[in-house]
């Protein structure tokens, strides 16, 4: 089955293996609940008092009639009191329990309730349907070894109520008894919420450190033993060569149960369902058809469980299964923080493998980091001195070289070029490419002042140098001296904006990326600048960012970026707008290289 998990049944933690709803205070808080009981009882002018599930009251208890708070100053008095509280709050529903034979009183007593489970009472004291009998109430004193005279003072005093009135306050405890459990139920499920997050934020605080896989595995097993409040729990991962579910990691399982048998997932219709996305549930292991070694579940004293699997990017690596001792139905809830629980855990064996191949290729690590440092320096390390521009600029490649690159050209007459480039590829073949068309543009562009001319003799250079599948997105743009026009030619490359208040511009005048066909033809556009203009160069890897559902940052939710943080300097607004882009890929892995340029007209 799916999503679809049966709900927890009745109040019987112990039959459906559920762990018990938490006490009626740790859920609503006592004052909140003081302030309530005392301003019902101030209202409707009667004895209250919120009992928690063992029949203790929650609170101090309020005595609204003098009759009640004298008989509850005796040790008899409060006996008969205690009496009828504990049958209130062993009854099911609500119900109106006789306080004292002989006294003509009675308690009325409204269960709180949560799916079926019994979180509390509250009861109250049913005021009488007619005036009491002071002879009656007289013998009640003799009972309780007190004063007549006062008690029967008090019993004069109290007003007795008509049907109506009675049925009417019956009807309002009623409602506060909901709207308590309404409390409850809203607290409970935040902070089961919260506690879910916690795991997950530690989980994932863990499976993102350098640990070893093997010990990360054998956490998660126990710490999801920890959150779900289960008997145990097994990670098993895909042998894809011989398509077995091999144990990787295991909490309080035997050794007897794991050396059961060899588990393939082509024979097992559970495990299939968890690769397939469903959330998997086990009624009874010792039941199950579906089951292959059932012995070895009865034996190992296995009930109920629920598998998942652990995906990554679409590629399921294996499941994680939880086993209880008893009955147990798990909720959505529940099911959800198995689920991504295993996600995590998928992220961290795929990111361990890759290290593991990393290792393997120590050598070619160590001379790609050194060409990194060499590529490094062909970045701009400050920006052109300028009193009519501010300039911000970040770059943050997803391997020691790539290519992306960005560039700032001092031009004769007091001109800027400013070039940004994404090269089709990673590693080192994009690297070397990348260095090809940064001196390519460095050589034409002192000699050739109209950006589309250079953007042309660069393109018919690098089609003689490269293979067909091989080409480079390419912007570079001129200042003018006062920094009031920028010419520009944009080969193919994310289109540049100018951000004039909220308004944006996109440079896309131009023509196809370079380095495919040697006779492209390019355009050229021109853009005027204004003081409080802002300019934004970006290569494609900040709206292409994926985060772990798989969805792109985007350009829409990139230009709210820019708008968020157009006030800030320039640096800062280059470093915030990559914040962004960070704090929505998470810890998601990405595969492609960022360069951001934010220059403004001062």
């Amino acid at each position: 089955m799916t999503e679809t998990l049966p709900p927890p049944a009745g109040d019987a933690a112990t039959e459906t293996g559920a762990p018990a709803l938490p006490p009626l205070t740790a859920r609503v808080r006592a004052d909140v609940l003081q302030r309530s009981q005392n301003r019902f009882s101030a209202v409707v002018g009667v004895s209250v008092v919120i009992c928690d599930r063992t029949g203790a009251a929650a609170v101090s208890p309020i005595w609204a009639s003098a009759y009640l708070k004298l008989l509850s100053e005796s040790a008899p008095g409060r006996a008969l009191i205690d009496a009828a509280l504990a049958q209130c709050c062993a009854a099911p529903s609500p119900l109106l329990i006789p306080f004292s034979a002989e006294s003509g009183l009675s308690v009325y007593g409204a269960p709180i309730h949560l799916n079926g489970e019994r979180i509390g009472t509250i009861v109250i004291g049913a005021r009488p349907p007619a005036a009491l009998d002071l002879a009656v109430v007289a013998a009640v004193a003799r009972r309780c070894g007190m004063d007549a005279e006062p008690l029967c003072a008090a019993a004069r005093e109290m007003k007795a109520w008509a049907a109506a009135r009675r049925q009417a306050v019956f009807s309002f405890v009623d409602f506060l008894a909901d709207m308590i459990a309404t409390l409850y139920a809203q607290s409970h499920e935040l902070t089961t919420h919260i506690e879910n997050l916690r795991t997950i934020h530690e989980l994932t605080q863990l499976l993102s450190g350098t640990r070893d896989l093997q010990e990360i595995l054998n956490v998660t097993a126990r710490r999801v033993d920890e959150a779900l409040r289960v008997k145990a729990c097994a990670i098993r991962l895909l042998d894809e060569d011989t398509g077995e579910l091999v144990i990787r990691a295991v909490h309080n399982l035997s050794q007897d149960y794991l050396n059961k048998g060899r588990v393939l997932l082509s024979d097992n219709p559970i495990d299939r369902a968890a690769f397939d996305g469903e959330a998997v549930y086990i009624e009874d292991a010792r039941t199950d058809s579906r089951i292959r070694f059932r012995e070895s579940a009865i034996a190992e004293g296995i009930v109920s469980g629920l598998c998942v699997g652990m995906t990554y990017r679409g590629k399921t690596l294996g499941v994680l299964r939880v086993y209880t001792g008893q009955h147990r139905a798990f909720s959505v809830n529940e099911a959800q923080l198995l689920r991504s629980i295993g996600a995590q855990a998928a992220a961290a064996i795929t990111h361990a493998r890759l290290n593991e191949e990393s290792t393997r290729q120590a050598a070619v690590s160590a001379q790609m980091h050194r060409a990194g440092q060499i590529q490094r320096r062909m970045i701009p390390a400050e920006p052109p001195a300028s009193s009519l521009l501010d300039f911000g600029m970040v770059y943050e490649p997803t391997l020691d070289v790539g290519g992306d690159f960005f560039d700032f050209l001092e031009l004769g007459g007091g001109r800027l070029g400013i070039a940004i480039a994404d090269v089709a590829g990673k590693g080192i073949p994009a690297a070397l490419l990348m260095a090809s068309v940064r001196s390519t543009l460095r050589a034409h562009a002192r000699t050739v002042e109209a950006a589309d001319e250079s953007m042309m003799l660069i393109n018919r250079q690098l089609c003689h140098d490269t293979e067909v599948h091989e080409f480079v997105t390419l912007f570079y743009g001129v200042l003018n001296r006062a920094a009031t026009r920028l010419d520009y030619c944009n080969a193919g490359h994310e289109a540049p904006v100018r951000l004039r208040g909220e308004a944006f511009t996109p440079l896309d005048r131009g023509g196809k990326p370079i380095g495919i066909w040697p006779g492209e033809a390019y355009d050229k556009g021109t853009i005027d600048l204004s003081p409080g203009d802002t300019l934004v160069f970006a290569t494609d890897g900040t709206i292409e960012a994926i985060n772990f559902a798989d969805e792109p940052m985007g350009r829409p939710r990139f230009r709210e970026s820019m708008l968020r943080y157009r006030h800030l300097p320039a640096q800062q607004m280059a470093q915030q707008l990559l914040w962004d882009v960070r704090r929505f890929v998470g810890l998601a892995e990405q595969s492609d290289d960022i360069a951001i340029v934010v220059v403004k007209r001062r």
